[in-house]
């Protein structure tokens, strides 16, 4: 069997635990997200490159993990889609989140593989990997909803060094079920 068909059986299998592994227990967790960019960058080893966003555009996300551990700091395994409704790219995340009252810490990193559809359907095998990290306060009686910022970069060792990447800044609007 080929290196693509293992990635490919591989991520079948963890996507089909994942989804039987969900529906058993309530530590599993769905977020949509809003995301609203206001800084885009790259950093290189000759400097950095960036500008806020002269627009306003709205990037939707959904994220599903399972999470393990207790409430104030646990680990999570799960999947992440971002879509811009003409083309859309879902792939396995590992996440750590920490719930501190009213505010919610969350880092997250995902990548390897992607299954990309929409104007593009395929299913990519490559070394992009695409880090996160946000704050966000959550609000009303069930604190489902919350708002926050965050920093996502991505880093591509396979074509450039670890001094390279890219970077961008949001602020979003989060539903937690």
């Amino acid at each position: 069997m080929n290196k693509s068909k293992k990635w490919i059986c591989l991520v079948v299998f963890f996507a089909l635990f994942l989804a039987v592994a969900g529906q058993a227990s309530a530590q599993s967790q769905w977020d949509i997200t809003l995301n609203v960019p206001y800084y885009v960058g790259l950093k290189t080893s000759e400097g950095d490159v960036g500008e806020f966003s002269q627009y306003m555009f709205l990037l939707p996300d959904v994220k599903w993990n399972y999470f393990f551990g207790p409430e104030w700091l646990h680990v999570g395994a799960g999947l992440r889609l971002w879509t811009l409704v003409i083309e859309s790219a879902i792939y396995p995340i590992i996440s750590l989140e920490s719930n501190l009252g009213n505010f919610v810490i969350n880092a997250n990193v995902g990548g390897g593989v992607f299954l990309f559809f929409g104007l593009l359907n395929q299913f990519e095998a490559a070394g992009v990997f695409l880090p996160e990290i946000s704050v966000a306060y959550r609000l009303g009686k069930k604190k489902r909803f919350s708002l926050g910022a965050g920093a996502m970069f991505a880093f591509a060792p396979e074509v450039a060094d670890m001094e390279n990447f890219a970077f961008i800044g949001t602020a979003f609007a989060r539903w937690t079920f």
